[in-house]
Order: structure tokens, then C-alpha cells, then sequence
């Protein structure tokens, strides 16, 4: 029998649902199985305005994830996401990691950029770049949200109301489909179709059109004014037979990102004449022993990825995520909290023995030292990443110069601990304006140029043919009268303050120097901040332990060469100035060259000191024995002048 209790809560119930105001702001509900299993997505689709979706709707619209997965999801806690979380100055930045590079081979420019406040990259607003233009340029590689919809900073160039926003695109990550098509996304980019390029990556839609094309007045909405404007309009057909009865589309969306997914951002390879064929070469040795990405990378509802580094902002949150990081998983962490998550050994990791090695090393030295990123050569090499070089595309882009230039390992001290640990580096190239600086313990201020901008102002500059000194009328087949020679960089320097309304200075940052107009017409270069490289941590691809640095002998890294003290950094230049150079690996670590010659000296001589000293531990033994044998015989000897006499 039903209490009268259990039919007072159903009245109540159906009453509160009758009365409550039309208008009334559905509560965000957030579901969270709890289950291992992945959960079966057959979802109604809705548009960006939370209209529903269906293949024979009259505009049809392209559906967006933000609308049709909040019904079961809070989309402002994922947007929390360490993907999407970049444009939030609250957001801890943490340790660097790699920036955006806005490159261009005619002006010479490779300037590192991102939202995050991290060493040696400059903000997209410093030179100029809005978040419509981030987007334009950098959107192959986003996965939406972040400055995709920051559609409030003013630009008279942003063309939102036509593209629409460029709202985080779950299937990037998540999409378990192998007909999803992440190329798909790039060129929906390029043809500005911010609000179909979601869609147009699943094998449910196929998107035609381009908005990039269409007048700043139109409205997608609405649809094409005319016949002329349909033929160009951007336009989504659906697949009629994915819905079922109801109106559902399934989405093959597992919780954990399959690594392909991982791969199409976060891949490299290395390039230059003696880089091996991408088949002689293997995965990151986690993932060949059968970890995923996101067995470590972990993340809740909030998104907010783990990075798995020592130290890490989100540590003081969840401590247990110190037994993530490479040496909490393989050593344990007992500075952690408590339990069984902090004792290492995590997914069956083996514990190393380190036979050999002075517990010294581990204290200073990062783990990826010796374990991760290409092995140390006497020089550095030269990778290419997905997103600073595009490499999931075919083209003229993948020629082994294209910028940016990105070379590793660098072996860099870390401010923060003081550990050593290996980098990968770009050196950066801008023209900048200099100013003086209102900080009083900064000279002067620079801020760079956009390549657009730069090229606006000393277009006749960059253009015109310009003879090196010293050039004769019969070489002009051998010298490059197009590419940034010094007198080019002069000539754009005085262009430049031709141009300016307030006639300041410019200068041409490349090579790790600045350079500006000197006396007698001469460039001349000078160290400055500003010229530093961008550099940040290289955590794969791992190594197996028979392949780390050091199994050798301890002259891997104390010897009079080895590359992790003596290696040779090449410092690229697009410019014609600033070939060749190079810097000594020791110059990023703070460490004295002539202590490093004294400490590899040791080692030359260590196998004679080993003979000599187990030599000499034997004479000292053979005497001592031989002093043991005569003091028993003195004791035998008196020991018997000692004992009674016997019978007669």
C-alpha cells in the first residue's frame, strides 16, 4: 500500500511542475555515471541558439555541443578546461608549455605568442592580435572555446555574426568515430564557418559554403538574400538516416580521449638530412606497453587535464596527484597524502633500481633527463610539431626550414627547483618597436610588430631588389637580392621610422641579438631579453631504461664531450645575419666550463685510479695479513713458554 507521505510528494511534484512560470531558466544538471562503462550518447541535436536540429528543417542549421550536450553537462564547468581556460588571467599558467608561433618567411618573423603569462612569449594583444585573428590563424589546432568565443573585444575586422562562435568542439577530444575528420575541421577554419566546423567533422553532416565569402551583413539565420548568395552561403546537410523515430543521433563519445585524437595536436618528428624515416622510429614507450594518453592525463566533468609535473598548481587541490608525475608513479611519493594512490607502482609502473647511480642525480636532475626526447647528439636537432608546422597535411610547409625552427634538447636549468632538464627551443625574430621603459629597472621597452603591419609599412623595402656590399653586377645569380641581408634590415628599419607618425626607433630582433641602425650605417647588435629563446619541458616521448642516457658509462655526461654539458645549441635565424651561430649547452645551466673540463679530467684518469687504488687495498691487505700470520706465531710461540712442563 502506498503511504499517504510517498502521494502528498507526487501532488506536491506535479503541482510545483504546473505553476512554475513558463519563462523559468532550466537548473544545469550535471550526470555522472560513476560506471566504467561508457555511456550509449543518443542524443536530439540543437543548433547554436538551442533550436532543435532535424535533416529537413528550412535553414538548416549545424548543430553545436554546447547546447545539445548541456542538457546532461554544465558547459561553464567544462570550459573550465585546461583547453579552453587559456583567456582567464585567473587561471594558474604553471609551467610553460608550447606557445603559438606566428611566423612569416617574407618578414622574417617568428614571434611566440600565448594567452598564458609564461616566459619569453608575448600576449596576442601585444601585437595586435584580437581573438577573431588568433582564431583565424591558430584554429586548426583549437579544440573551440577560449578565444574562439571571446566575441566582446572590440574589431573592426571580426566577423562573428557571420561565422558565429567558435564553441568548444567535444569530438575533437572525444569522439570515438573512425570517420571523424579533424582535417575537416582546419579547412572549415580557413573558409571562416566557425559555427558548421563541429558538424562538418562528423561523418553526420557535410558542410558546402564558406562565410568568408559572404557581406558582413549577413545573417545565417535568416539565409541567403538571393539565388547568388545560396550558391556561396556555407550550408549543412544532414544524413536523414542517422536520426531515429524520436529525433536522436548516436555519438560514439568514450570518457577517455582515444590517443588518435591526442595525436592530431600533440605529435612531432624530426626533420633535416639525417633524420630517420617516421617507420624506424618508435611511440613514447608508455603507449607501446599499452597505456593510453589519458591513463596519466586525467581529468574530471571540469576538464581541467592533469600535466603530471612536479609541482603542479593542481597538486594543492588533489595531493594524490603527485604519484602521477614520473617519479611518484615509478619511486612513489610519501609527501603525498595518504593511501595507496601515493606508493608508486601506479598501473603496474616497475620501480627502478638505479644500481650504480648516486642518489645525488635524482635530486638533481629532471626524470626526462635521461629518459625523454630525442637522445643527445654533440648537436641539437631540429623537430617539427603539429601545431606550430601543420604536419597531419601534405604541402610545401613540411620542407625541413619552414618556420618556426624548433630545436632540442637543450639542457636548461629550471629557476624554480634548480633541477636540470631538457627543452625544446625556439629562438624568436620580430621587428619592434623601442621605447623607453616606465619600469625603472628596465631601459627601454619593446614591442613587437605584426608581420602584417611591418610589411604595410616598408612593403618597398621588403620588395625592391637590394645589393649586399660588395656585390658586382655579375652576381646577382648567386646572391639572394630578396631575403633579409643587412642592407634589407636597414632599409626596413628607416622605412619603418619613415612611416611612423611619432618617428621613434625600430629595431630587427633575430639570432638571439637585437639589432638596430648604428653610426656609419652599420647594423648594430646588442644582447637583450627580449632575443631570448622560448623554451618548454620536453615530458615525451619517452625512452625505454635500456635506451636512457647513462647506461653507457658516466662518461655519457661527464666526459670531455658529452652533449648534456659540451653539446653544441643551434640558434636559427631566418634572416641572412646570424648564421651558424651556436651556444654551449653548459651556458643555460649556470655552470663554469672549466669546473665541468676539471670533473670529466677525473674520469679520464678513474680506471688507473681504480687499478691503482684496488692495487694498493691489496698490498695493504697482503701486509696486514701477512702482520696477522707473524703476531699469531709471536702468540703461538709465547703460549708455549707458557704451558706446564710435562711428564719426564
Amino acid at each position: 500500500m502506498v503511504g499517504v507521505g510517498a502521494v502528498a510528494a507526487v501532488v506536491f511534484a506535479v503541482a510545483a511542475i504546473v505553476i512554475a512560470p513558463a519563462g523559468a531558466a532550466e537548473p544545469a544538471v550535471t550526470h555522472v555515471t560513476g560506471s566504467r562503462a561508457t555511456f550509449v550518447h543518443r542524443v536530439p541535436l540543437f543548433d547554436s541558439e538551442n533550436g532543435a536540429v532535424a535533416p529537413d528543417k528550412d535553414p538548416c542549421m549545424p548543430f553545436s555541443y554546447r547546447t545539445s550536450c548541456t542538457k546532461c553537462h554544465d558547459y561553464d564547468q567544462v570550459r573550465q578546461g585546461w583547453h579552453f581556460n587559456a583567456t582567464d588571467p585567473e587561471v594558474d599558467p604553471g609551467r610553460p608549455g608550447q606557445p603559438w608561433f606566428w611566423c612569416d618567411a617574407k618578414t622574417g618573423t617568428v614571434l611566440p605568442l600565448s594567452y598564458r603569462t609564461w616566459p619569453n612569449v608575448w600576449q596576442p594583444d601585444q601585437v595586435g592580435m584580437s581573438p577573431w585573428t588568433f582564431c583565424l590563424n591558430f584554429g586548426h589546432h583549437l579544440p573551440g572555446g577560449g578565444p574562439g568565443e571571446k566575441t566582446d573585444v572590440k574589431d573592426p575586422g571580426a566577423r562573428w555574426l557571420v561565422a558565429g562562435k567558435l564553441g568548444i568542439n567535444c569530438g575533437a577530444c572525444h569522439s570515438g568515430s573512425p570517420a571523424y575528420d579533424p582535417i575537416e575541421w582546419y579547412l572549415q577554419i580557413a573558409r571562416q564557418n566557425f559555427m558548421w566546423a563541429a558538424a562538418a567533422c562528423t561523418d553526420l553532416a557535410s558542410v558546402t559554403g564558406a562565410a568568408a565569402s559572404m557581406p558582413a551583413s549577413y545573417d545565417p539565420f535568416m539565409g541567403p538574400d538571393d539565388e547568388r548568395q545560396a550558391k556561396a552561403a556555407p550550408a549543412v546537410i544532414y544524413d536523414a538516416s542517422r536520426f531515429n523515430a524520436k529525433g536522436e543521433v548516436f555519438f560514439d563519445l568514450p570518457a577517455q580521449p582515444p590517443d588518435m585524437r591526442c595525436y592530431f595536436c600533440h605529435s612531432l618528428t624530426e626533420v633535416g638530412p639525417d633524420s630517420p624515416e617516421p617507420w624506424a622510429t618508435d611511440a613514447d614507450v608508455h603507449l607501446v606497453s599499452g597505456l593510453t594518453c589519458s591513463d596519466c592525463h586525467r581529468n574530471g566533468l571540469d576538464h581541467r587535464i592533469t600535466r603530471n609535473y612536479e609541482g603542479e598548481p593542481l597538486g594543492k587541490e588533489h595531493p594524490a596527484l603527485a604519484s602521477l608525475t614520473c617519479r611518484g608513479c615509478h619511486l612513489g611519493e610519501q609527501s603525498a597524502a595518504c593511501g595507496p594512490d601515493t606508493m608508486g607502482g601506479r598501473l603496474g609502473a616497475p620501480v627502478p633500481e638505479h644500481v650504480g647511480l648516486p642518489t645525488i642525480h635524482l635530486e638533481r636532475l629532471a626524470c626526462t633527463t635521461c629518459h625523454a626526447g630525442l637522445y643527445p647528439r654533440q648537436t641539437t636537432r631540429r623537430i617539427q610539431t603539429s601545431r606550430a608546422h601543420l604536419i597531419e597535411f601534405q604541402g610545401p610547409h613540411r620542407d625541413p626550414d619552414a618556420l618556426p625552427r624548433v630545436v632540442e634538447p637543450v639542457f636548461v636549468r629550471c629557476k624554480e627547483d634548480g633541477t636540470i632538464g631538457p627543452r625544446r627551443m625556439v629562438w624568436p625574430a620580430f621587428w619592434c618597436r623601442i621605447e623607453k621603459s616606465p619600469e625603472a629597472h628596465v631601459a627601454e621597452k619593446v614591442t613587437p610588430l605584426g608581420p602584417d603591419t611591418v610589411y604595410d609599412m616598408a612593403k618597398d623595402a621588403f620588395d625592391k631588389e637590394i645589393k649586399a656590399k660588395g656585390e658586382s653586377e655579375g652576381a646577382a645569380e648567386t646572391n639572394d637580392r630578396t631575403g633579409l641581408t643587412a642592407e634589407r634590415i636597414l632599409a626596413v628599419l628607416a622605412m619603418l621610422r619613415e612611416k611612423d607618425e611619432k618617428k621613434g626607433e625600430f629595431a630587427y630582433v633575430c639570432a638571439g641579438k637585437l639589432y638596430r641602425a648604428g653610426a656609419a650605417g652599420a647594423l648594430a647588435a646588442a644582447d637583450h631579453a627580449a632575443a631570448w629563446p622560448a623554451a618548454w619541458p620536453i615530458g615525451h616521448n619517452v625512452r625505454p631504461a635500456a635506451q636512457s642516457l647513462g647506461t653507457g658509462e658516466c662518461t655519457d655526461c661527464h666526459g670531455f664531450d658529452a652533449p648534456i654539458a659540451f653539446g653544441e645549441v643551434e640558434v636559427p635565424s631566418p634572416a641572412t645575419i646570424g648564421q651558424g651561430v651556436t651556444m654551449a649547452m653548459y651556458e643555460f645551466q649556470d655552470r663554469d666550463p672549466l669546473e665541468l673540463k676539471a670533473w670529466a679530467m677525473s674520469y679520464l684518469f678513474r680506471p688507473m685510479f681504480k687499478v691503482v687504488g684496488f692495487a694498493t687495498a691489496g698490498v695493504i691487505a697482503a701486509i696486514l695479513l701477512l702482520y696477522l700470520f707473524m703476531g699469531l706465531a709471536a702468540l703461538l710461540r709465547w703460549a708455549g713458554t707458557k704451558a706446564p712442563p710435562g711428564p719426564a
